[in-house]
């Protein structure tokens, strides 16, 4: 296992469906990382990683130095309590049921579709 504090992190394409990057680090030494998003340090980071293939120069980091660290990303999203997930697993279901319900009606509109699933989430949540 090796330290190393990053210099620069330069994108490097993709191989099989993975996103490849190009990490230099402070002594100078460049190792090609494999990543499904983005990378998971930062410049100025210092990490743990090992040398997977030392003819081709890929490396894999260490997962401790950076598995408990708060990344942001595109595809995060906040902290939600369980009863906000489960109130709102209850009005998709609700609006999906009403959609459903109405689907056969020829005068339906989208009101009446929510006033209904607003009386089925209350039904279900009283």
């Amino acid at each position: 296992m090796k330290n190393g504090r990053i210099k620069y992190i330069d994108t490097n394409g993709q191989w099989n469906g993975m996103n490849k990057y190009l990490v230099t680090f402070a002594d100078g030494q460049a190792f090609t990382f494999f990543a499904k998003g983005d990378f998971k340090a930062s410049v100025g980071d210092s990490i743990k990683y090992t040398v997977s293939n030392a003819e081709m120069k890929n490396a894999k980091l260490v997962r401790d130095d950076y598995s408990n660290k708060n990344y942001s990303s595109n595809n995060s999203r906040p902290n939600t309590s369980r009863d906000d997930v489960q109130t709102s697993i209850i009005k998709q279901t609700c609006i999906k049921a009403s959609s459903e319900l109405h689907a056969g009606r020829a005068s339906s509109d989208v009101q009446s579709v929510i006033e209904d699933a607003e009386i089925m989430f209350n039904w279900i949540t009283k």
